[in-house]
């Protein structure tokens, strides 16, 4: 069965309400996740640092864009026309289509009504095509590895403890793409060097606590 992960993540509890009760609406199950409480202990009080998260099954995602996208129907002649998306070149325009993830729906919406009305329509077609390239485009590892390969490999000889950590995380982290496709945020080489710095951490720390171990031992038996 799936698991939940992260749709969207909220500034504000009015905003969290609001798509919460949209999506009951629609009868699509949803988690609530107060990063917060679970990742900020320290600054549990300070609300400027919440950060509320919706999480829904990966399977979700694309009906939940769909019918955001459908609310947010917009008529071009009913926004003011100082409205920032006015001045944008075509380019521009279809360069936010094809970032869906990056703007509102609104401004998702009203971008492929502005270009109709200058004649530059994009088909269901071409959206599909510029989803699928962008899906593409994001599911690529980190481009530049190596620094945290080289600050692994120094954890794992200095501070073991850290570099297992480390380690770790080469091997096993991970992001949500638009679509809730969960990827590894780095390619295969760069997990291949997180299993040594893990192995190399694991060794020095163990051959460390024996030391200690030794040390102690014969602290108490002189």
């Amino acid at each position: 069965m799936s698991e939940f992960v992260t749709y969207e993540k909220f500034a504000t509890t009015a905003e969290l309400k609001a798509f919460a009760e949209l999506l009951r609406a629609e009868n699509i199950p949803f988690e609530l996740e107060d990063d917060v409480e679970i990742f900020d202990v320290s600054f549990a009080n300070a609300n400027h640092h919440r950060d509320y998260r919706i999480k829904l099954y990966p399977e979700d995602f694309a009906r939940v864009d769909e019918l955001r996208n459908r609310l947010a129907e917009v008529d071009p002649d009913e926004i003011a026309p100082d409205y920032y998306l006015f001045q944008f070149t075509d380019e521009e325009l279809i360069d936010l289509i094809s970032k869906q993830d990056e703007w509102s729906p609104f401004d998702f919406q009203l971008a492929q009504k502005i270009l109709k009305k200058r004649g530059k329509e994009i088909s269901a077609q071409q959206l599909t095509v510029l989803k699928e390239q962008r899906m593409d485009e994001l599911a690529q590892p980190e481009k530049d590895d190596r620094y945290w390969v080289i600050i692994g490999y120094i954890l794992a000889f200095l501070f073991s403890f850290f570099g297992i950590i480390m380690g770790i995380y080469m091997l096993s982290s991970k992001k949500t793409l638009p679509n809730g496709q969960r990827v590894h945020s780095f390619n295969q080489s760069t997990r291949n060097s997180g299993m040594i710095i893990l192995l190399i951490s694991c060794v020095v720390f163990a051959l460390v606590m024996i030391l200690r171990l030794f040390r102690v031992f014969f602290i108490f038996n002189l």
